[in-house]
């Protein structure tokens, strides 16, 4: 063979010019790979194939068919003819520019990047990590792959069958099985050739622009080693993993967004300071990218740590360069579901080693927290091991310090929403800023579950948004939550919410159970609205009717009627005889159709055929959006001429409950129950009789969700405080009688 061994592409068209190489064979000083197989430029990885060649008459024609396939670096080794030129020609140009190539600073041939991995039996897993880099926007990378398993050869042969074709991968075996990982990728990086180095799990994935986004960074400031960003942990099956809204000593958090076209749990990982350097948990987890030059000057992994070699690393790493974070999801991590004993002494073992030997050392020897105090990202070292989520710590007293920068690459601008009830009032703006890309949203709430979240957003058809939510917490919590956890833009804005929400205020998860506390069995029940029967069937009341247009449960006790017809020819025709006594409830539980026409009229004649001091439980009292408490739900349908819901719905209940409190609270005792299982349940305690009055339909009909409903919410939140109090004093004269009375 002679050298440069080149790679000689031309289309099938211009085939005849093998004839004239071929005939010319032994003047040749170089080897030559005839090809018109685009797939074969990937051999260009391959430093055996020095030189690519081309020929035809329009070079044009090769630029858009090679360019896509190859790195740029390697145009400097690429020669195109549209003329056939003389051998000795030939020769010249072929072996002047096989050497120039090799007088080149090394970094102006070798890739810019390299990943590396280490494998153990990980066959088939390995190829969703290589699909992973070959959807790569930035095209200049090599993959190192170091096998590590103890199997007699037969996993570095699945890896040989199903990878090799792709020059861009080196594939290497370790003489004997190792299992001390930091000394496994101590060796993996050792054979990386690239400026920039990438650590990637075997069954791991890299987001499309991880290396893209990297080179930017790295290239832009020169003085940056390290690079990390966000992750999301899946399982195998796809299903979400969270480690819950209190982890890494409340500096980290999540929040979601769309990967795949599946909402998903992004782990926006913390910033650097003296506390989060301070356990493992805390530091930047994949991916991890370091300028390579500055991963070796730092020491490499350790080879002497088969655990917490990336703890070990990080810590150096902090110490010793420039940090960026891009604040974007980058990496999926996938969930080992099987717990088997090794794992299990795999993890007790660096949860011993770690903080028990070398946070205290690491600290001490290198004086971290004095390290951090220089950097501007040192914090009150108390925080180690008393925690709390820094976006609940006063703004006053509290200021988040860290020493890496927050570099966000697809973004000029942030908009937080705040509430769903703002993204609905403002759709139209939304939308309008929607169609700009270089915008980006997150939605937050706190009343909300966060499918509930994503059930709007697609709605609304806002896939490019993110979202959260932090059930209970103040709209200030929220807002710090996305100014201190989320914003990575110097130009943002905050949109507030227009409408109040109460907390949530009950333990109960279902109504029935609301019911049961502040009843006894042997009370009379009426049920409106029992559809499929799950509240009738577990209140707990010995004597119990339903009422229901059309039930969907089968019960004697059910009656099958509008609620209408059934006051009409059991209670109100019975008026005129003083009402007999086996019609006469104790309770009654108001649930169905939720327009505040029906609600008013089920309302007037349960107090007419309740007893003095009875009790009216009414469901769906707080919407938790304006179009919930819409009169006609967006999505709707007819079932037997009775309107049905295809999403959550209250209806205009509340301007009923709202119009009751603001005119006859004298004739009621009430409270409200309140859990994110349930949009509210009312209770009306009638002390006297009343009746409202039907003219007041249009006056109910006029109150408006974002003028009224912060007025509605304050009288619930006072009558319940009112009911509170009166609770607490009855409770404390009961107390002092069985005081006096013992005495």
């Amino acid at each position: 063979m002679k050298y440069p061994y080149i790679i000689f592409y031309r289309l099938e068209e211009y085939s005849d010019i093998d004839t004239f190489f071929s005939s010319n064979d032994e003047k040749l000083n170089c080897s030559l790979f005839f090809t018109s197989n685009k797939d074969d430029l990937n051999k260009l990885f391959n430093s055996s194939y020095q030189l690519l060649v081309t020929y035809g008459p329009h070079q044009e024609t090769y630029i858009e068919n090679t360019l896509p396939f190859i790195a740029d670096r390697m145009t400097a080794r690429w020669i195109h003819y549209d003329k056939l030129p003389t051998i000795e020609v030939f020769n010249q140009s072929v072996n002047y520019c096989f050497i120039h190539n090799c007088y080149l600073d090394r970094r102006l041939v070798r890739p810019v990047f390299s990943i590396f991995s280490s494998t153990f039996k990980s066959y088939e897993k390995i190829l969703r990590a290589y699909n992973s880099l070959k959807a790569q926007t930035f095209k200049d990378w090599e993959w190192v792959i170091m096998e590590d398993s103890d199997d007699n050869d037969e996993h570095f042969q699945y890896l040989r069958q199903n990878l090799m074709d792709d020059s861009r991968i080196r594939l290497y075996r370790r003489g004997e099985n190792s299992g001390n990982i930091g000394n496994v990728k101590n060796e993996s990086v050792s054979l990386c050739r690239g400026v920039y180095v990438l650590e990637l799990d075997h069954d791991d994935e890299i987001l499309p622009d991880v290396l893209t986004d990297s080179v930017k960074i790295f290239e832009e400031q020169p003085d940056v080693g390290f690079i990390y960003m966000d992750f999301i942990n899946i399982h195998e099956d796809g299903r979400n993993f969270t480690y819950g809204d209190f982890l890494c000593k409340g500096y980290a958090c999540y929040y979601c967004q769309k990967y795949n076209g599946k909402w998903v749990n992004v782990y926006n990982t913390p910033n650097i300071n003296n506390i989060t350097l301070s356990h493992l948990v805390c530091c930047p987890n994949h991916p991890r990218i370091w300028r390579k030059d500055t991963l070796l000057r730092i020491g490499n992994y350790s080879e002497f740590l088969p655990i917490c070699d990336d703890y070990e690393i990080i810590l150096r790493t902090a110490l010793h360069t420039k940090i960026a974070k891009i604040p974007k999801l980058g990496y999926v991590q996938y969930m080992n579901d099987s717990n088997n004993n090794f794992s299990l002494i795999r993890n007790s073992e660096i949860n011993r080693i770690g903080p028990q030997f070398i946070q205290p050392i690491f600290y001490d020897k290198f004086q971290i927290n004095d390290k951090m105090r220089e950097l501007d990202a040192h914090e009150d070292e108390t925080y180690i091991d008393h925690h709390s989520k820094i976006w609940e710590r006063p703004v006053d007293d509290y200021q988040h310090k860290y020493c890496n920068s927050v570099n966000n690459v697809n973004y000029d601008k942030q908009y937080c929403i705040i509430g769903i009830d703002t993204l609905i009032y403002s759709i139209d703006k939304i939308k309008e800023l929607y169609e700009d890309d270089r915008n980006d949203f997150i939605l937050l709430d706190n009343k909300s579950n966060i499918d509930y979240l994503w059930f709007k957003l697609d709605y609304y058809g806002l896939d490019r948004f993110k979202c959260y939510t932090l059930i209970d917490s103040s709209v200030e919590v929220l807002a710090n939550y996305f100014m201190m956890m989320y914003k990575s833009c110097d130009n943002f804005e905050i949109m507030m919410p227009l409408v109040n929400k109460p907390p949530y205020n009950t333990p109960f998860h279902e109504r029935f159970a609301v019911i049961n506390s502040l009843t006894s069995p042997s009370d009379s029940y009426l049920e409106i609205g029992v559809e499929y029967g799950f509240t009738f069937n577990n209140v707990h009341f010995e004597k119990k009717k339903g009422v229901d247009p059309d039930p969907k449960c089968v019960d004697q006790r059910i009656i099958s009627k509008t609620s209408d017809d059934y006051f009409h020819d059991i209670i109100i025709a019975s008026v005129e005889d003083d009402i007999d006594e086996k019609y006469i409830k104790d309770v009654v539980f108001i649930d169905g159709l939720h327009h505040s026409e029906y609600v008013l009229n089920d309302i007037n004649n349960s107090i007419i055929g309740l007893r003095i001091g009875g009790k009216i439980f009414i469901d769906d009292i707080l919407p938790l959006t304006y179009d919930e408490q819409l009169k006609i739900p967006k999505k709707h349908y007819y079932e037997k001429d009775i309107l049905k819901y295809g999403e959550p719905w209250t209806g205009d209940v509340w301007k009923v409950l709202y119009y009751i409190l603001k005119n006859y609270s004298e004739h009621i005792e009430f409270s409200y129950y309140y859990h994110l299982n349930y949009r509210g349940v009312g209770l009306l305690k009638i002390n006297s009789f009343f009746q409202i009055e039907k003219n007041a339909i249009d006056m109910i009909n006029s109150f408006d969700y974002f003028t009224d409903f912060n007025d509605y919410v304050a009288m619930l939140n006072s009558a319940n405080a009112t009911a509170n109090a009166t609770a607490n004093a009855t409770a404390n004269a009961t107390a002092n009688a069985n005081i006096i009375i013992e005495m």
